[in-house]
């Protein structure tokens, strides 16, 4: 099943956001006799993490907030606390997603969002609210997918849409359904 289940899905806001920390930790990373020792720990943590890029006019465009972050050398991967990202381009609805935990391998190539995702896009220009809820979100910004094979909850003004697995195509403003498909129609009123 292929829909405008989301007109806009913020992987390019993700790209951009999660950069920050790539600076971070060149700039934060303190000097270390040891490259790679072998285990997977730490070099550095974030708490209360709070980024907020503006566009050129000084009005805020993205938001990215962190219960905790932590950058692991030795694979060059960074582990979020309850990441909530947001983005509020003044010509389209706000989108944000929240989660538990995200991770993120060392280029950006990838980011795993688990624990109770929960994507909100508010509504606007004709279209209502729209929330999609799943146990985990694979982001691939480099080619603007979000997938899943877990359950997925849609839900929509008129509707209620239950699915397990799931692609969203940026590119192609495209949501497939993979399997389980089961439509619930609400009545107005």
């Amino acid at each position: 099943m292929k829909g405008r289940l989301f007109s806009r899905f913020p992987l390019i806001l993700l790209a951009s956001l999660l950069a920050l920390p790539f600076w971070l930790s060149e700039s934060a990373r303190p000097p270390s006799s040891s490259q790679n020792d072998g285990t997977h720990l730490p070099d550095y943590m974030i708490e209360d993490l709070s980024i907020i890029r503006m566009s050129a006019d000084g009005l805020v465009r993205h938001q990215l907030f962190a219960k905790s972050m932590m950058h692991f050398p030795d694979d060059n991967s960074i582990s979020m606390e309850n990441p909530r990202f947001i983005d509020v381009a003044s010509d389209k609805p706000a989108i944000q997603i929240n989660a538990d935990h995200a991770k993120m391998s060392s280029k950006g190539e990838d980011v795993y969002l688990t624990g109770n995702v929960m994507v909100l896009r508010n509504g606007g220009k004709g279209r209502g609210e729209t929330t999609m809820t799943t146990s985990l979100l694979h982001l691939v910004p480099e080619k603007d997918i979000a997938k899943t094979d877990k359950p997925v909850v849609i839900t929509e003004k008129n509707a209620v849409i239950n699915a397990v697995g799931m692609e969203m195509n940026n590119r192609t403003q495209t949501t497939q359904l993979l399997s389980q498909v089961k439509v619930v129609q609400k009545q107005g009123r």
